[in-house]
């Protein structure tokens, strides 16, 4: 899987956290009854709403990752498809915690490090994969592709002749 999904899954979920964020401050800028910690906790709110609420609904999956098509799950040594198992949920909100703590620390940094990382290896996994054993997988080859139902070799064969493609 290349890292440049990942990458645009990351930046799908930051921006829309960003733009929140920013609505945000200005709605409750000259709201004098809201300490300036009251604002903080606001905007980081905003930040972490976007990236852990989607986990609820869809574990594995931000706004980002569900727009190209990725999925956290647990790192196993051979990868099959039917035996796709998610994290717990506490270890998707704590994976994303960390992530973007280490965002911040490093000012951003840390997303380039994780790159380096993330393409020098086989498997594409980056810093925070491997401390929570966890890799991030394509549902499908490419975005533009539909998520369907597999089917399995006997019910093909039932199907064949079926359609126009066969």
């Amino acid at each position: 899987m290349n890292f440049d999904r990942r990458l645009r899954a990351y930046s799908i979920d930051s921006s829309l956290a960003f733009t929140l964020m920013l609505i945000g401050m200005i709605v409750i800028y000259n709201l004098p009854s809201i300490l300036p910690l009251g604002k903080m906790a606001i905007a980081l709110g905003c930040y972490f709403g976007v990236m852990i609420i989607p986990h609820f609904f869809s574990p594995g999956q931000t706004f980002g990752k569900r727009i190209q098509k990725l999925k956290v799950v647990k790192n196993y040594q051979e990868l099959i498809p039917e035996k796709v198992f998610v994290p717990a949920l506490y270890l998707l909100i704590l994976r994303e915690i960390v992530k973007a703590l280490l965002t911040f620390i490093t000012f951003g940094v840390y997303i380039f490090i994780a790159g380096l990382v993330a393409s020098g290896r086989e498997d594409g996994r980056t810093i925070h994969d491997l401390i929570f054993k966890t890799r991030v997988i394509a549902l499908t080859k490419y975005t533009s592709d539909r998520i369907g139902l597999s089917t399995t070799p006997s019910a093909a064969k039932s199907l064949k002749g079926t359609t126009y493609d066969d």
